[in-house]
């Protein structure tokens, strides 16, 4: 009795870790770009507005996949899709390091996004038919958390690794990495909790386009929705592309400190505030008052960072680190399971994580366009371009901007049903 008592906990922890180091993974790669900026203006040529795009073509993939995976999910269970996903990931990775086109480093960032899509959506199922619905809030927040490290190990661990491999190389190290992670995806997790087979026996499995109607019709769900577009679009604007380059050409810190505050700091601060609002939004079993507390703290650390004439490494990383710790948008995902049916939640997640990747797509190709629009034609000694600080100020003003119409325009509308 007391063994079987261990496997029921092994088994669920043991799935749950794997998915959620594919999490890390992704996050790993999502925000790459921001500390191999210099390495990739030269090895493509690129100027503001072409890095916005390779950048943004990881989002327009794992956009668009979203609503799809949240369904094949809920029909088909995790276990085939996760590690297809991972093997994706890891061999589009893998491409990206070799090749020496433009437009083929787009099309890998295309194939890396499309990979990452199942990461987050598979961690919530497994969660959801392994686990108790009680630790949903916090399970959300701790996959969150351990997403975020990933892009942590993306900011200064990722930037001091250059001084001794060439970028290349790290990628292919980080490819080799996945195709371990695939392997361990297919050996561990199950699709199915012989616990719950009322919920999850395969002559009950949803329907595909059954998924997709009962999560798109409601409005609640677009409202969840459109506040995750608001919320997460200025984090992987900021931290995962375009931070580093802010900190390093406004303030003239080094890239191992940008790299620190800009990336590390930013979801070292995700990794800490996710599972503590999760928690906190459990306890109060209240959702909309920590959704729009922190929207407004988000906006205003983001000013205080753009805005401030001066900034040294020390005083960045402290204001990045508050700005993660309340930019969180875990509060989207625990706000959306509590709207939807236990059956259709990889769905739901879904939309609003599609929801959420095309505001980061955006944004992220709106800031790079805003920046060459206004640049002045200077180039560094290395002939990557520079802009002004005016550029910059102007450029990241709708970072803040975002935060203040998701608490003020949005949260107001949303309906906070009670369990």
């Amino acid at each position: 009795m007391q063994t079987q008592k261990k496997q029921s906990l092994i088994l669920p922890i043991a799935m749950f870790c794997v998915a959620a180091f594919f999490y890390l993974y992704e996050f790993l790669l999502r925000v790459s770009p921001n500390v191999l900026e210099k390495e990739l203006f030269q090895a493509f040529g690129m100027d503001a507005r072409a890095f916005g795009v390779f950048t943004s073509c990881y989002y327009w993939s794992y956009a668009a996949l979203q609503l799809p995976v949240g369904a094949w999910t809920d029909k088909y269970g995790p276990r085939r899709l996760l590690t297809f996903a991972v093997l994706l990931c890891a061999g589009s990775t893998y491409l990206l390091a070799m090749t020496e086109s433009f437009f083929l480093s787009c099309v890998c960032r295309f194939l890396i996004g499309a990979g990452s899509a199942f990461a987050f959506i598979s961690c919530l199922k497994i969660i959801n038919i392994w686990f108790d619905a009680k630790w949903f809030p916090f399970l959300t927040g701790m996959t969150l958390a351990i997403g975020t490290l990933g892009a942590a190990v993306g900011g200064q661990p990722l930037s001091l690794a250059l001084h001794f491999y060439d970028w290349r190389s790290l990628l292919n190290i980080i490819s080799g990495v996945g195709l371990v992670l695939g392997i361990l995806s297919w050996l561990l997790v199950k699709d199915k909790n012989p616990i719950k087979k009322e919920q999850h026996s395969s002559n009950k499995r949803p329907k595909f386009f059954r998924c997709l109607l009962d999560v798109i019709k409601h409005p609640q769900n677009w409202l969840v929705g459109l506040y995750a577009f608001f919320v997460t679009a200025p984090t992987d604007a900021f931290g995962g592309a375009w931070g580093v380059k802010f900190l390093t050409d406004v303030h003239g810190i080094s890239r191992n400190d940008a790299s620190t505050a800009a990336v590390t700091m930013t979801f070292i601060g995700m990794a800490i505030g996710s599972p503590l609002l999760g928690w906190m939004s459990g306890r109060l079993n209240s959702r909309k008052w920590p959704m729009l507390l922190s929207s407004i703290s988000a906006a205003i650390f983001l000013t205080l960072i753009i805005y401030l004439p001066t900034l040294n490494g020390l005083g960045a990383s402290l204001l990045f680190f508050c700005f993660g710790a309340s930019a969180t948008y875990v509060l989207a995902f625990v706000m959306i399971r509590r709207l939807t049916a236990s059956i259709y939640v990889a769905t739901a997640v879904g939309f609003v994580n599609m929801m959420s990747m095309i505001g980061s797509s955006l944004l992220t190709y709106i800031i790079g366009w805003f920046l060459d629009v206004m640049r002045a034609g200077a180039v560094s000694e290395l002939g990557i371009p520079l802009y002004s600080i005016n550029a910059f100020h102007i450029s990241l003003v709708v970072l803040p901007v975002f935060y203040t119409v998701s608490a003020f325009l949005v949260v107001p509308f949303i309906r906070d049903n009670k369990d």
